[in-house]
């Protein structure tokens, strides 16, 4: 049987050094069958250049403006239907991969029936066996949306692959034309909220998400609290779950939300202001 023909889509704003370190990692793949290309985002600096004078035979898509990362995305998963790409991988360019983590997300389609999405386990770079992303959960009775396993030890989690409420989009695998049909990303949501939507339209169509913990990714997002729990990106993240609540959620969820989200604020905002009390006390 003839292996299916896979696209890495790597996402590129002004990140040359992450895009050209992602690259290296997919230099060393074990599937033969995929290739990466590089979706650069109207970078404003020599990116373009660095990234293709060290990487020569890589497929860079230059897109004229930052089309941000939903767009940037569907520009690539465009691309990727017309050159008769089975499987598209949408891969953070700020990510190293495992030379094999593609065959157990492959593996997923064959062995279980309306697959959408398959994901890997995905580590903190900076500490590689502590789980960033080991599954997703969704409650839009309370509005939680939250990694499972984050900052717990990798052997804390199964080998087997389960079905999970959403997939980050850090890293996330589908069908070309399924992709296509669902029409990617949703550019209204700006910035948070993106892999969400498209987990639960692809939940909503009667489809399946499954994290597959056998492949194994690293992603350069912060391990502290400060980087995590920033206020800049606490903000964003709300604006994003605002607009997933008003595309997902019933009329009756709402009050239970509402209520909810004012304690989850209450208790990250103190988080927030223990995190910069810790760090003053340092600095002084």
């Amino acid at each position: 049987m003839n292996k299916p023909r896979i696209c890495i889509l790597v996402l590129n704003w002004n990140g040359a050094d992450d895009t050209i370190e992602c690259l290296k990692s997919l230099g060393k793949l074990t599937y033969d069958q995929a290739i990466p290309l590089v979706i650069d985002n109207g970078s404003s600096d020599d990116s373009v250049s660095r990234i293709r004078a060290e990487n020569p035979h890589v497929q860079i898509l230059e897109l004229e403006e930052n089309h941000l990362y939903a767009g940037g995305n569907n520009a690539g998963l465009t691309w990727a239907a017309d050159n008769d790409y089975e499987f598209v991988i949408f891969l953070n360019n700020d990510t190293t991969v495992e030379p094999d983590f593609i065959e157990p997300l492959l593996e997923a389609f064959n062995k279980q029936d309306r697959v959408a999405i398959s994901a890997p386990l995905m580590c903190y770079s900076a500490r590689p066996d502590q789980v960033w992303y080991g599954g997703g959960q969704v409650n839009l009775y309370t509005g939680l949306v939250a990694h499972r396993h984050i900052r717990e030890s990798v052997h804390t989690v199964s080998p087997e692959p389960v079905s999970t409420d959403y997939i980050t989009g850090c890293c996330l695998m589908m069908p070309t034309q399924l992709a296509v049909e669902l029409s990617g990303f949703d550019p209204a949501f700006k910035m948070y909220g993106e892999d969400v939507d498209l987990s639960l339209r692809c939940r909503a169509a009667g489809y399946r998400l499954i994290f597959s913990p056998k492949s194994k990714i690293y992603h350069k997002v912060s391990a502290s609290i400060g980087g995590e729990f920033s206020f800049p990106k606490m903000k964003r993240k709300f604006m994003g779950l605002i607009k997933l609540y008003s595309r997902h959620a019933h009329w009756y969820q709402w009050v239970s939300i509402i209520i909810s989200q004012a304690i989850f604020s209450l208790k990250y905002l103190l988080i927030y202001l223990r995190y910069r009390s810790t760090e003053g006390t340092r600095s002084g």
